[in-house]
């Protein structure tokens, strides 16, 4: 029988696991405490198999606990029923993941890991707005709530012993979110070269909605200074056309003090990003007026001002640059209004970016979308003459 740790050691136990089994409390791994097993598997190391199968003998044990509260009419009968349907609800998430993995062999990569063991060394991929703390804050509790049925990529740090230390290739909100909650974190374990690391990390990402063209030219130009490659190589290495390499490494020709000086970097796109450089190139003097203009909305938006909270910051940039008046904002995007011909719906009118489009069903015939082509410059302009004489009645 292993020997029972020291009084200390016992408390710094207990400050992780909230229970593991009788077995295991005996040979001297935790103390006891009230009956809360999901808890303790949060925070040991252990393969999903592992986890999968103390988790099962949970669920014997829970369905004995419930069956006893039943016989003996204890009160305890509404928490045992709890226990019992968590310990199932987790051992059925386990059990979906596990059979995602498919083979054998692939559901052995796949391990819990104390986040302290994962380190990161490939180039920051995303801005530092992407991981605040509200951001972290609310993927930690969805981890909570529902468990983290996505793992994260890691391979062995090269040179560590067998399970000493990992670097993460994908997956650092994960990460950060069960560092957050002081749990492991689930991870794919697998032996990647370097080349491997980039890749996974830029597929992780490359189809992203919210990842800016700012933080993919970011992305790439650090990924060349730190491994000396070449954008060509760069485009082997991740399976895109050099072309996208090249056209964002331009955007690295706009000044850092620009980039820093915008709240949210990440919601300007690749296009306005290009207007921007443009407009720097063409007058290098541009730069102090975008950066005097978005610090002075910047104050006016911590001030409280309701004009400056609806203004958008790139138009505040371009303007600037071009000593220009800043646009007026666009209102909110307009609630899309559907077009019926009898009871059929058949087209949709919706607004984006201060433009209309109209969408038509898939049923709509080219030729009946054809004439309506032909007709729409008189319609317009009978509706117009019709407004024009509204107008001046009222």
């Amino acid at each position: 029988m292993a020997q029972r740790p020291p009084r200390q050691a016992r408390r710094s136990m207990a400050e992780i696991t909230s229970q593991l089994t009788d077995d295991e409390i005996d040979e001297g791994a935790a103390p006891e405490q009230p009956f809360a097993p999901l808890a303790a598997f949060d925070r040991v190391e252990m393969s999903l198999q592992e986890k999968l199968a103390r988790t099962q003998e949970q669920l014997e044990r829970a369905e004995s606990a419930l069956e006893a509260a039943k016989a003996s009419g204890a009160q305890g009968t509404t928490a045992a029923r709890a226990e019992l349907d968590a310990v199932l609800a987790e051992n059925e998430r386990l059990k979906a993941m596990a059979a995602s993995a498919g083979s054998s062999e692939r559901l052995a990569e796949f391990r819990y890991i104390d986040p302290s063991r994962i380190e990161d060394g490939l180039p920051p991929d995303r801005f530092d707005v992407a991981y605040s703390a509200e951001e972290i804050a609310g993927l930690a509790e969805n981890i909570r709530q529902r468990g983290q049925d996505l793992a994260i990529l890691v391979r062995p740090k090269p040179g560590s012993s067998p399970g000493e230390a990992y670097e993460i290739a994908a997956g650092k909100r994960r990460l950060a979110a069960c560092r957050l909650l002081g749990i492991t974190v689930l991870a794919r374990v697998r032996e990647l070269s370097d080349e491997g690391m980039l890749a996974a990390r830029f597929s992780e990402n490359h189809h992203r909605e919210d990842l800016s063209a700012f933080e993919r030219a970011r992305y790439f130009a650090l990924t060349m200074e730190r491994t000396g490659l070449n954008g060509s190589e760069l485009a082997t290495i991740y399976g895109v056309d050099k072309s996208l390499i090249s056209h964002l490494l331009k955007l690295t020709r706009i000044p850092d003090a620009v980039i820093r000086s915008f709240r949210n970097p990440r919601s300007v796109s690749f296009r306005k990003a290009r207007e921007l450089l443009d407009v720097l190139l063409r007058d290098p003097t541009a730069e102090d007026r975008i950066v005097r203009a978005l610090r002075d909305l910047a104050q006016r938006v911590a001030s409280g001002d309701a004009a400056a909270q609806e203004a958008e910051e790139i138009s505040t940039a371009l303007a600037a640059a071009r000593r220009q008046a800043p646009a007026p904002r666009l209102g909110r995007r307009a609630a899309a209004r559907p077009i019926y011909l009898g009871r059929r719906q058949v087209a949709t009118v919706s607004q984006r970016d201060g433009r209309w489009q109209v969408r038509f069903d898939s049923l709509i015939s080219e030729e009946l979308v054809e004439r309506l082509s032909d007709r729409l410059p008189s319609i317009l302009e009978d509706l117009e003459n019709e407004l024009q004489r509204t107008t001046r009645v009222a």
